[in-house]
């Protein structure tokens, strides 16, 4: 694993502010940005690296998004958005099976995963109006953020 993270940081030009965080054992942590996720993710493809476990999403002043991989040990792709910018790309034109994990993300916390084939609801019903169930922040649980999500999700996002 550790070959392929050199090769993939060496292919892309990876820099600052992407880091490489080694763990003990066979877990590693790749760092990037949000522009950064289909290129990476299409190279890891490229040196047979498609086994994408989950996605999960953590909140804390920013939200953190991990994809975790797995091929001769684990692999998270760890990616930071800001709380006034939470969109990241899709990656299931490169990963079909990634389409759930990216809908239960995006409904639970709101975070817009463009070009996400199919932004319906996974899990919420329909007329959830909860807001995104898994936010820390007061106002997500609002009537009002409910409705925005809903909204939003009835016409597709962009």
């Amino acid at each position: 694993m550790e070959n392929i993270l050199k090769k993939l940081i060496d292919a892309l030009g990876l820099d600052s502010p992407t880091t490489m965080l080694g763990i003990p054992t066979e877990e590693h942590v790749l760092q990037i940005l949000p522009t950064q996720l289909l290129s990476v993710v299409a190279k890891l493809g490229e040196y047979g690296v498609w086994h994408l476990s989950t996605i999960t999403c953590l909140q804390d002043e920013r939200f953190i998004l991990l994809y975790h991989f797995w091929c001769f040990g684990n692999l998270t792709l760890r990616i930071e958005l800001e709380p006034d910018d939470l969109r990241v790309p899709s990656i299931c034109p490169l990963i079909p099976g990634a389409e759930y994990y990216e809908r239960e993300v995006q409904e639970m916390y709101g975070i817009e995963f463009q070009g996400l084939p199919n932004p319906q609801p996974l899990l919420l019903p329909d007329n959830w109006k909860g807001g995104y169930p898994m936010r820390k922040d007061e106002h997500s649980n609002s009537s009002a953020a409910g409705e925005d999500r809903s909204k939003k999700l009835k016409g597709g996002l962009s």
